[in-house]
């Protein structure tokens, strides 16, 4: 429909065009919406940590307000799978959960890209969050997202860099690995 417009919710595919997918920058980020560098068919947000960018330079998504709907964590659902593009592996990515009418409210965690300039899908465990920042408590309001590309270094330092990222949406461990002996008793 033209003309009509929605906040996005979990999962963000910036695939659907009834949705309005806002990008808030901020520290020398400069993000938008545009094609996968790998299938043009598809789109992604790209996000470019310029030269003159700050340690701590981010991208809201979303607008100021929220995503549609809290994030539904709980006990059982605490981690946060993102499809993710570098040009470097090795990298830190941070994201961070936030009720949207108080920033002391939150959560923060941290992945490491292990690939480059290729598609990976990097998995967020809010249960391991970063230190010295508050730990997830299930009954706090969480509804916005912000993701920190190469977190801890400056656009001076790594030069400007564009990363992309798609497919954000809760899931459970990716890749988990089973020991011997196997009993199919454990949970996780």
């Amino acid at each position: 429909m033209i003309g009509y417009s929605q906040v996005p919710d979990l999962p963000i595919t910036f695939d659907n065009s009834s949705i309005t997918y806002t990008l808030v920058d901020f520290g020398g980020n400069a993000s938008k919406v545009a094609a996968d560098p790998k299938n043009s068919s598809n789109k992604v947000a790209e996000v470019t940590k310029t030269n003159t960018a700050q340690t701590w330079a981010g991208t809201t998504i979303g607008p100021a307000t929220g995503l549609a709907n809290k994030i539904p964590f709980s006990s059982s659902s605490y981690k946060i799978l993102m499809k993710v593009y570098s040009p470097d592996s090795g990298i830190v990515i941070r994201l961070k959960a936030e009720n949207a009418a108080n920033g002391s409210i939150s959560v923060e965690t941290d992945a490491l890209t292990t690939k480059k300039n290729t598609w990976e899908t990097l998995e967020f465990d809010f249960t391991k969050q970063v230190a010295d920042t508050a730990a997830i408590n299930y009954s706090n309001t969480y509804q916005k997202l912000s993701i920190f590309f190469n977190f801890g270094v400056t656009g001076a330092t790594a030069g400007a860099k564009t990363y992309y990222f798609d497919d954000v949406k809760m899931g459970a461990a990716i890749n988990a690995q089973i020991d011997l002996p196997v009993t199919f008793d454990a949970t996780k």
